[in-house]
């Protein structure tokens, strides 16, 4: 059960949904106490809701933000946006089917608008926004000594990329030859990468590895603290060079690279599962550090 809404501030929201003197209330003497209620149960003449079946969704940027969070269907509930005229809205909410509200309650708010029920989907697609949910950000790291040439040849699949484009476009009949992919394909068990969610960085001098890999990710998703510590327990000295490859930039299931590296110290534990590649003791000089995403 999906319902979006307008809100001054993420503060606004937070007070809307906020039950907790209900629950005090409740717990002190154990009866209703229908004043006490939320406005949201107000508005839909519920008494509580169950957080454990709830989602909420703040989008300081707006509508097309507040898309990429929604668990759903996007193409289903822009239509259903466009169906009700809604053009503004920076908060949603998502409660699970049959745990205490009824559809025709569910109809009865004011504030926020009830778009109706859909299907769950973890990382639904359609819409690329301002946010990156979902998004999954692939981090080498460490201090080389080649210069920016060199190191990109690393990455360089223009002999593959041609042979690819031949065939496809009916001028060999013969495949391309994978002993032809960059090096950087070879390591990751793909056949090409795409270029426009590869990023690169170099520093004149070693600096903090933190700070060098906040930049290339440079989403506030992604929290320093967790990469602070996964810094300090890789021992990840300070460091001039930085690769972030994004394998689902497009969030299309038909584009989307599925990369998986498998870290040293879980082998022999688990095998090897099926998708994932062994991590190696280094790429073109510098060294895996992680995979990171928020949801």
């Amino acid at each position: 059960m999906i319902w979006v809404g307008q809100f001054d501030s993420k503060a606004d929201f937070e007070k809307y949904m906020d039950q907790s003197d209900y629950r005090k209330w409740w717990a002190e003497y154990d009866e209703v106490n229908k004043e006490m209620r939320c406005q949201f149960c107000k508005e839909l003449g519920v008494m509580s809701y169950d957080e454990d079946f709830l989602i909420m969704k703040y989008a300081p940027s707006g509508l097309r933000e507040l898309l990429n969070l929604i668990p759903a269907d996007t193409k289903k509930i822009i239509q259903t946006l466009a169906d009700n005229g809604i053009e503004n809205a920076n908060a949603a909410i998502m409660y699970n089917c049959r745990e205490g509200i009824s559809a025709k309650k569910a109809e009865n708010s004011t504030t926020m608008i009830y778009l109706g029920s859909y299907d769950f989907e973890l990382s639904p697609e359609g819409v690329v926004g301002s946010t990156t949910a979902g998004l999954r950000y692939m981090i080498w790291i460490g201090s080389t000594d080649k210069g920016r040439d060199e190191f990109m040849e690393y990455f360089n699949q223009d002999a593959y990329l041609q042979e690819q484009q031949d065939y496809e476009e009916g001028r060999t009949q013969k495949r391309p030859n994978t002993d032809h992919r960059c090096q950087f394909c070879k390591d990751l068990g793909i056949k090409f990468y795409y270029p426009e969610f590869l990023r690169v960085r170099f520093c004149d001098i070693k600096i903090d590895p933190v700070k060098m890999i906040v930049d290339v990710i440079n989403d506030s998703n992604i929290l320093e603290s967790w990469i602070e510590d996964d810094c300090l327990e890789y021992c990840v000295p300070n460091a001039n060079c930085v690769v972030c490859y994004i394998p689902n930039g497009f969030k299309d299931k038909k584009k989307d690279q599925k990369i998986f590296i498998l870290k040293e110290e879980y082998r022999g534990l688990l095998g090897v599962p099926k998708q994932y590649v062994e991590e190696l003791s280094d790429y073109n000089g510098i060294k895996y550090l992680k995979t990171y995403k928020w949801s």
